[in-house]
């Protein structure tokens, strides 16, 4: 642009000076018209020698640019920030929620047994009597649409647990059964684990046999022993007949050889009935049963001194005996045993307590009322 002016600037110049020069040598002088078409054809020549001399401008072709996009920003998270729990949460320990009854439990069919799970308050409002555990959907083994009972008598404050039970029954079909149950709360709102999970009881019905086992004859391998004697032909605990200082003990001998070993144990009744008694066994105090292993022949050294602990079984009046007597901790100990030949059985009191009066009770055909299935 600077060189287009200085030129034109120049041009002009030229043109003004042409105008008023004089003539010269005798020329004729020219007219205003003339000077000025000359100066203006001048002014046309420069201009067109001017453009010739400028360099064109070169078509510059723009480089692209990259329209750069931002580059991903990561958007700092925050510190974890922890959430309350609501009011109304349900939490459990996998290795403990089923107490009694674990999933895929074989029963017969009919078996009457309670459920048992350990739950755990992991909310933030306290559980009263007011709450309920509520049979939720599936199979209600005994219990119809909507049963419901307390869930406890007392409070269970927050990251309290309590055990919950209800008792059922197997069908009457083989199958697998599956049940499922919740909490409701005063105000009617259902909840569960992680919020609204339901939590199941799971058993499988099987056909199921029952046999009734009856010791062996007393004599041999079943019957009485005193300390120092026998055995004797009988099924007597308390005081010996002969001296009343001393005690007798009962031992019993159950055939299982012929359950299945890898039968499963429903249900094992204690059922012994049939019964006399002298004076007040009772008055001897408790009488314990301990599952044990004196082997085929009773001999007196089988007889046990004092009153040792680790009884299975016991009982504390005669009225225990009036009907056959469901025992889970028998069933424990005969589904332990299954695979030998015999489940054997002592009978004791702690010994006598001097009052002069033979106190004791004879058992007639003790038995064991067994209930299996197999598979």
């Amino acid at each position: 642009m600077k060189k287009w002016s200085y030129v034109l600037a120049c041009t002009l110049a030229l043109i003004m000076v042409g105008c008023n020069l004089p003539g010269s040598g005798g020329a004729t002088q020219s007219s205003p018209e003339a000077a000025f078409t000359q100066a203006a054809q001048t002014v046309a020549a420069e201009l067109k020698r001017v453009a010739q001399l400028a360099s064109p401008t070169p078509n510059v072709t723009a480089t692209p640019t990259n329209t750069l996009q931002p580059s991903p920003t990561n958007t700092p998270q925050g510190a974890a920030t922890n959430t309350p729990n609501p009011c109304l949460l349900v939490g459990y320990s996998a290795a403990t929620i089923d107490q009694t009854v674990p999933d895929n439990t074989i029963m017969a069919p009919g078996q009457v047994f309670v459920k048992t799970w350990r739950l755990t308050n992991a909310g933030t409002c306290t559980w009263n009597s007011s709450y309920q555990l509520v049979f939720d959907h599936g199979d209600g083994m005994g219990v119809s649409s909507g049963y419901a009972q307390t869930l406890t008598a007392g409070t269970v404050a927050p990251g309290q647990s309590v055990d919950v039970s209800v008792t059922l029954t197997a069908p009457a079909d083989p199958g697998t059964y599956t049940g499922y149950w919740r909490f409701r709360d005063p105000n009617g709102i259902y909840f569960g684990i992680g919020g609204a999970a339901p939590w199941v009881v799971k058993i499988k019905v099987a056909n199921a046999t029952t046999v009734t086992l009856l010791p062996a004859a007393p004599g041999v391998e079943s019957g009485t022993i005193r300390e120092g004697g026998g055995p004797f032909p009988d099924f007597t605990v308390g005081e010996s007949n002969a001296d009343m200082t001393k005690t007798v003990q009962t031992f019993l001998s159950y055939n299982i050889s012929g359950i299945p070993a890898n039968a499963t144990i429903t249900e094992v009744k204690i059922n012994f009935v049939n019964k006399s008694t002298e004076g007040n066994p009772f008055g001897l105090g408790v009488m314990n049963g301990y599952v044990t292993n004196y082997g085929d022949t009773l001999e007196p050294a089988d007889f046990v001194s004092g009153f040792p602990p680790g009884n299975t079984v016991d009982w504390g009046s005669l009225a225990a005996f009036d009907t056959a007597e469901v025992s889970p901790e028998m069933k424990a100990a005969l589904q332990a045993r299954l695979g030998s030949s015999r489940l054997q059985l002592r009978l004791q009191f702690a010994g006598s307590n001097g009052d002069a009066v033979k106190d004791r009770i004879t058992f007639t055909d003790p038995g064991l009322i067994v209930t299996y299935t197999t598979p």
